[in-house]
């Protein structure tokens, strides 16, 4: 009785060991700080008797920074999602407009030429110039061009950098908040701004 007292002790500690590499414990109260990074902007824009209004809609997309496959503290660009450009006809315009919009493009910049971080670009971008947009007209008279996430991504290069403190996680973060990726679609035709009196 004893041995089979023994092994069934034996069988224990291997499956014990053998499911559970490691235990892992709290070692502190303190839960980690969490602070998120969230750009303001304005409500659309659009002129009286003009040939209509652009509507750039970036909800649907996701931008995060993850850990790098294969490391636990390298930063990496995860995109998800899609950004949908809608081009809405005014009830007024030719019907050439109605019939096939208006020529577009669209464009990324960076928010802040001077985004750094620990001396180098926190992002950089790889196509810099305007992109023309191909319109799809939709059953209620709009156009709609979308941007997937692997299309958004591929304009931008986040330059890796080894965040392998909490320290670090936190200034990194606070860069962020300092810069960000902009989209502008344009019809290529400028208005002046009218100076404040």
């Amino acid at each position: 009785m004893k041995k089979l007292g023994l092994l069934i002790a034996m069988i224990l500690c291997v499956t014990i060991g053998g499911v559970y590499a490691t235990w892992t414990y709290t070692q502190n109260t303190d839960v980690a700080d969490e602070s998120v990074n969230k750009s303001l902007n304005l409500t659309g824009v659009e002129y009286v008797g003009s040939y209509g209004t652009y509507d750039v809609n970036v909800d649907g997309l996701t931008l995060k920074i993850d850990p790098k496959p294969g490391t636990t503290h390298t930063t990496s660009l995860v995109a998800d999602g899609e950004i949908v450009i809608t081009f809405t006809p005014n009830s007024v315009a030719p019907q050439a407009v109605k019939d096939g919009a208006v020529a577009s493009t669209y464009q990324f910049t960076l928010s802040n030429a001077n985004w750094l971080y620990e001396g180098k670009n926190v992002v950089e971008l790889k196509h810099t110039g305007t992109h023309d947009i191909t319109w799809t007209k939709q059953g209620d008279g709009t156009f709609v061009y979308v941007l997937s996430a692997s299309a958004v991504a591929e304009h931008i290069t986040l330059t890796e950098f080894n965040l392998d403190t909490k320290a670090k996680y936190d200034a990194y973060n606070t860069i962020l908040g300092a810069g960000a990726i902009r989209l502008t679609v344009s019809d290529g035709i400028t208005t002046p701004a009218t100076p404040q009196a």
